[in-house]
Formats: structure tokens, sequence, C-alpha cells
């Protein structure tokens, strides 16, 4: 499945598959862009099937409903959410077109990078563990971006051995996800990834 998003200041791309032999993907997501800024959310609920899919669901429709509060009240939310469920992996990205600024927040396996044509390169590590309705640390992550700037959010059904030079080419992000198809093929694990470019 592919999904596009875009307006003046961004294109996105969303790609996801289903595990091997199952009927449901136990990985969701949200994004929604309008004049001010991009949310996006990739959930990876623990195992596959049906109850991961409960969780990383009850995660993307919590993301939908507090889009306007900031990353690290959302995330606990999506923790909150997550008693008596099988829990789940997380990040959740804000992009501020205004103020060309990122704000961002993970839990797990979920990872992010952003290559800037500067060649900076903005990879905030995880914290380890998931959300599961206890008691949870977070570390939010805030940085300038560049106009021109790739990004990507996936979780760990991609496994990309060099995720950086895929998305420092400077192509277009359909490009980019044509360079990245060899490595969804396997489907041993549900797949989802978030590819972006900011354009103003």
């Amino acid at each position: 499945m592919i999904q596009v998003e875009e307006n003046e200041h961004v294109q996105t791309l969303v790609y996801q598959l289903n595990k091997e032999g199952k009927s449901i993907c136990g990985d969701s997501f949200f994004i929604k862009a309008n004049e001010e800024e991009l949310v996006c959310a990739v959930a990876d609920g623990l195992g596959s099937g049906s109850l991961a899919n409960e969780s990383s669901s009850a995660i993307k429709d919590i993301v939908k409903t507090y889009a306007d509060e900031d990353v690290e009240s959302i995330i606990e939310r999506c923790n909150q959410a997550m008693r008596n469920k099988r829990g789940a992996t997380a990040s959740i990205l804000k992009f501020n077109f205004t103020k060309r600024e990122l704000t961002y927040c993970s839990i797990g396996n979920v990872r992010f990078f952003l290559h800037s044509p500067s060649g900076e390169v903005f990879h905030p590590l995880p914290i380890s563990g998931y959300l599961s309705g206890k008691p949870q640390k977070y570390k939010t992550y805030t940085s300038s971006y560049e106009k021109g700037a790739t990004f990507i959010i996936y979780t760990d059904g991609l496994e990309v051995p060099h995720i950086r030079t895929c998305l420092k080419q400077g192509h277009s992000i359909e490009v980019i996800s044509k360079s990245l198809h060899p490595y969804t093929t396997s489907r041993r694990d549900d797949l989802t990834y978030i590819l972006g470019q900011l354009l103003s």
C-alpha cells in the first residue's frame, strides 16, 4: 500500500506491507499536513496480527485526536492507551514550517533519519522499551531543518544496511522509495515507512 500527501511545504509517501501470512498489519501510521505543520506517527504493535494492530491503531487514533498538542504530551497519552493492551513501540514527529523546526519523540525500535542538503544527518537515538501503560521516561529532540531535506521514519520490518546512503543521493522520494523496494520483499515482519521531503 502506498499513500501520498503533499502541499507547498512538504511531500510525503507512506508504504506499508503485512507480515507474510497475516491478513492485518501490526503497524499503524498517522500523517497530516496543513499550512503550519506536518504531524507524523508510526507505531509497531508488539508481535503481529490483530492484537498488534489493536495496539498500534490505538496510538494512531490518539495522535489523530490530539495532534495539536506537543509530541511528549501525545506520546504519554499513547502510553496510557496501552493499558490492558499488548503494547507498542512508536515515534511521533512534528515539522513546524514557519520556524523550520522539527520536534521528535520515540520509544522503541521505530527509527528516524533526516538528511540535509548540506550533508548533515539527524538521527536521534530512541529510548529502548515500549509503551505499555506503565510509567515511562521520554526524551524529546528539537532541531532546525534545511529546505530540501529528506527524512524517513520506519519500523524494523524494513532492514536497510545503508539507509543514509539512500537518503543522501538527492533524489525525489519516489526514486528513494524505488531504491528501498529490494528491502521490502522478505515480509518476515510488518513493514511501514514514511518518506518525506521538506520543500520550504
